[in-house]
């Protein structure tokens, strides 16, 4: 492909050593991953809005006491339009269409799967998944009677081969900017004694290098050599779990592994990552638009998951009629996280932003390069209805469509509603953003919205922030000016800034458009005194729905 160059896998060991003496040139530019907030916070069925007077703060926890969620991609072999890497504007459309996952703010872990021995992840996988403070693994696999060939005369067979291959492995993540590997030897291994010292030295290389780097193991060789996956952690894989961070449960597992694997884990059960098929082979539940099943099981045994092809939504549907492909996609992709976000957590935004809620994929381009900052909360499907048994989803019938996706001509936005709301009079604040986020001194935010047919709603914008003292406050970003605004503890209002204000503090001439009967920007500029911005939520005003279009917020400098 012209004006690309791509990301591959190594296929071998010879390759191995070539890419480690001339490695590629995009990998100078890896971005670095960003560095989370320490709390999460646990998702209920129905938090996507609350009645004004009972808008406060969501309790947070410790993302170190919480079961960790990670992603498998395993898109047909992996590899195809997401490996191409642009030589010049990442801004270019690099294909029609490909997979997109996007909702970051519920993910600890993503690992790049292919079948090959050495799984690099692309660089639009590192760079997105990075950018949202989600770490990202390759993948080590050998398999068949060529991975047990391997194993014995390159790997495993000899003490030398094995150091060598765990250090160039360590290698590896110092020059490719990514964080970590999945080990999954899936044929037998003559010398196991071999095969438990390269975990226990591959870890410790990797942590040497980068103490937040992570090693995962996956559940198929046991301590004897044989292959023989368990679905559970038990005394025949327990060697391999102990010498690393974690283990990959096989998919095939009952809640008797569960139970077994919560008991022998003791201390470590975070570290136990169950299985869970999206395509449903051999899965408790049947996968599909039934994961919610395994994941709720998993969920009261207070283990990891471990989400392994979530691309189903998208490879299983048929791609014709081409001009519906996009929102067909997002119909089937939100209806499965929907039904998975009461069982996962959010991680925080602890930095400033600005986004149009670009996924990297639109109606008819795909590039990962192009994804921007999400809502918070995942997005009720548009058209659930047409995803076939969905209303045999049960997590999913206590949920609420007041923030869902919408559509403005090529693009994806967010559909504000109060329509199906019963709140008699009073007004409700929809939950937008959770954040962990100092500010302090001149902040700028900006909202753009736009009409829903010939409703003239309009938005108000609720900050909760916690100050210095711990008192909280709240601030209200009016949809219109005041003449007298509250400024004290409990709440500070901001009125929008004026034509003449916007033309003295800002040259935003590419953020700007012109209000028309549809569209309107509202900009706001306030101070305050040290501060965490803990919600971000919008109350409508004058009508009932609006799609939430741009949205950012920064220091003014």
């Amino acid at each position: 492909m012209s004006g690309y160059v791509t990301c591959n896998p190594i296929k071998n060991i010879s390759e191995l050593e070539s890419c480690l003496s001339n490695p590629p040139q995009w990998v100078d530019k890896v971005m670095p991953l960003r560095k989370r907030s320490g709390l999460v916070i646990k998702n209920r069925p129905v938090d996507c809005h609350v009645t004004e007077d009972q808008y406060c703060d969501r309790t947070r926890l410790s993302s170190y006491s919480t079961p960790k969620t990670l992603v498998c991609h395993d898109y047909k072999g992996g590899y195809l339009t997401d490996s191409y890497v642009p030589l010049s504007e990442v801004n270019e459309t690099i294909a029609k269409e490909g997979y997109s996952l996007y909702n970051w703010s519920q993910i600890d872990y993503f690992v790049y799967f292919s079948h090959h021995l050495i799984t690099i992840p692309p660089l639009s996988w590192i760079n997105v998944a990075h950018q949202n403070g989600v770490k990202v693994l390759g993948t080590v696999i050998t398999e068949f009677s060529k991975g047990e060939e391997i194993c014995e005369k390159e790997l495993f067979g000899n003490h030398d081969n094995m150091t060598e291959f765990a250090y160039n492995l360590s290698e590896i993540l110092n020059i490719f900017g990514f964080d970590g590997w999945l080990l999954n030897i899936e044929n037998e291994v003559k010398n196991t004694n071999i095969l438990k010292k390269f975990v226990k030295i591959l870890t410790e290389n990797v942590h040497k290098a980068n103490y937040e780097n992570v090693v995962l193991w996956y559940d198929s060789v046991i301590e004897s050599g044989y292959l023989k996956w368990q679905d559970e952690l038990n005394l025949n894989n327990k060697c391999f779990f102990d010498m690393c961070d974690g283990i990959f449960l096989n998919y095939c597992w009952k809640e008797e592994s569960l139970i077994k694997s919560v008991e022998l884990a003791g201390h470590r059960s975070y570290d136990v990552f169950v299985g869970i098929d999206i395509f449903g082979r051999n899965m408790f539940g049947g996968g599909k638009f039934n994961t919610f099943k395994a994941v709720e099981v998993v969920s009261k045994y207070n283990l990891s998951m471990a989400l392994f092809a979530p691309g189903w939504t998208y490879e299983t549907m048929d791609k014709y009629p081409s001009e519906t492909a996009f929102s067909r996609f997002l119909t089937r992709d939100d209806t499965l996280w929907s039904s998975l976000k009461p069982f996962l957590f959010t991680h925080p935004i602890n930095y400033m932003f600005s986004t149009s809620f670009h996924i990297g994929l639109n109606l008819d381009t795909y590039n990962l390069f192009l994804q921007e900052q999400q809502l918070s909360r995942i997005l009720f499907p548009d058209s659930l209805h047409t995803v076939l048994g969905s209303e045999a989803i049960e997590s999913l019938k206590n949920c609420c469509d007041c923030i869902k996706r919408g559509y403005q001509q090529s693009k994806n936005v967010c559909l504000l509603s109060n329509e199906k709301i019963k709140t008699s009079s009073k007004n409700v604040v929809h939950n937008l953003f959770s954040c962990d986020l100092k500010l302090k001194g001149k902040i700028v935010l900006f909202v753009k919205t736009e009409k829903v047919g010939q409703l003239d709603t309009t938005i108000e914008l609720q900050l909760l922030t916690s100050l210095g003292s711990g008192s909280m406050r709240k601030i209200k970003l009016l949809d219109k000016r005041k003449s007298i605004v509250e400024n004290n503890i409990s709440l500070l209002e901001v009125n929008p800034l004026d034509e003449t204000e916007i033309k003295k503090y800002f040259s935003l001439d590419q953020l700007r458009e012109k209000h028309n009967n549809s569209k309107s920007l509202s900009i706001y500029l306030f101070t305050t005194h040290k501060c965490t911005l803990l919600e971000v939520g919008a109350v409508l005003l004058n009508g009932h729905s609006i799609y939430l279009t741009d949205f950012g917020l920064d220091n003014l400098k």
